[in-house]
């Protein structure tokens, strides 16, 4: 099968769909099948079967950032030409409803087509933003041969808008090999635990929650560490809350490599976002490296950790909680392996072998 996964977002910009893709394409080459991502260009070199096209430009809504993207006539001309040359027998749409070029490429092409909306709709009323992704949403949904969605989190939002047929759940899949051969073998440091923070320094992501968090947390812990790793907004509002902090560092976005290791060799990884999680592939890269995480109860987040991981999750915003909460795990050895365990377990479920094969006959069922 020939398989062309569109996405309105640069590949070598650090993300989780990003990295769903790249995995699950290498995946279905290793399996005999060919691939293709149709992408806006980035800054650096492409992989060979990563097609750049268009623009792309950077806005921010809803507390968050993400890019519009566009390409002209000629451009698309010339790529869909290039890929009917090549034999494409089915599209994957990536969160199509991101203005503009997923919509651009998919309707020249016209092939079968399924998407994933990787996003939670933003919650608000009258909101143009939402009323417009909404209408987006509907579009699709009466177009394309199948729809999936991460996470019963979206799931209840196509419910409420009457969605018919409803999307599938079926969630983003990953290559965790490198995760789990990250994973260091150490106990849990009594004395002096190593929390960490990465990911965007934006409202949404609730690391400000975090520092707030922190006095209660080194008052108990007087040796805690804490790494925030990542760049945005609030980089300079969040440094000057931590000043008075010596035990707080900042790192910029580590690449790949640098990442594994710097969640590996912490204890406790905390994901404090407010809401708009549609899953949490976060929480399943720390899980396979062996580092526990924290988290606030969003509903993507609770996708992830449910059964004996919903101890691991705290009200969003509530600073006292999450710092409870980290001062609970961090002063007992025996639930911080007991969980251990059970994370390891619960993320080898989101691996690409084991779920690969999902997506496998998902492009088949696009093809009957």
């Amino acid at each position: 099968m020939k398989i062309i996964q569109i996405t309105p977002y640069s590949m070598d910009r650090p993300g989780g769909v990003q990295t769903h893709i790249r995995d699950l394409c290498a995946w279905l080459e290793a399996e005999g099948h060919e691939t293709r991502i149709i992408a806006p260009p980035g800054h650096g070199p492409s992989a060979p079967n990563v097609i750049p096209l268009g623009r792309a430009r950077d806005i921010s809504v809803h507390g968050t950032r993400f890019e519009l993207t566009r390409a002209g006539r000629a451009e698309i001309a010339a790529t869909v030409d290039t890929l009917r040359a090549w034999g494409g027998d089915v599209v994957h749409l990536h969160t199509p409803w991101t203005p503009l070029l997923p919509w651009q490429v998919w309707r020249a092409l016209s092939l079968p087509s399924v998407a994933t909306f990787h996003a939670t709709l933003p919650e608000g009323g009258r909101d143009p933003l939402a009323w417009a992704l909404g209408k987006a949403a509907d579009y699709f949904n009466a177009r394309l041969s199948r729809i999936v969605v991460p996470s019963r989190a979206p799931l209840a939002q196509w419910q409420n808008r009457g969605a018919n047929p409803l999307p599938a759940i079926l969630p983003p899949t990953i290559d965790l090999s490198e995760w789990r051969a990250a994973h260091r073998d150490m106990p849990l440091r009594l004395e002096a635990p190593q929390i960490v923070y990465m990911g965007r320094l934006e409202d949404r992501k609730g690391v400000q929650v975090l520092l707030e968090a922190w006095p209660k947390v080194v008052t108990a812990l007087p040796r805690a560490t804490l790494t925030i790793a990542g760049s945005g907004a609030l980089e300079e509002e969040l440094r000057t809350k931590a000043a008075p902090y010596p035990s707080v560092r900042f790192l910029p976005p580590p690449d790949a490599t640098a990442a594994r290791a710097l969640i590996a060799d912490a204890d406790v990884f905390v994901a404090p976002a407010l809401g708009g999680e549609s899953f949490g592939l976060v929480l399943i890269e720390a899980m396979s490296a062996g580092t526990v995480p924290i988290a606030a109860q969003n509903a993507g987040y609770a996708s992830v950790l449910d059964g004996d991981g919903t101890a691991l999750l705290v009200p969003p915003g509530d600073a006292m909680a999450l710092a409870e909460r980290i001062i609970s795990l961090a002063e007992n050895p025996d639930e911080h392996a007991r969980l251990r365990a059970w994370c390891a377990k619960r993320a080898a479920a989101f691996d690409v072998k084991s779920v690969g094969p999902q997506y496998l006959a998902l492009y088949t069922s696009a093809l009957a």
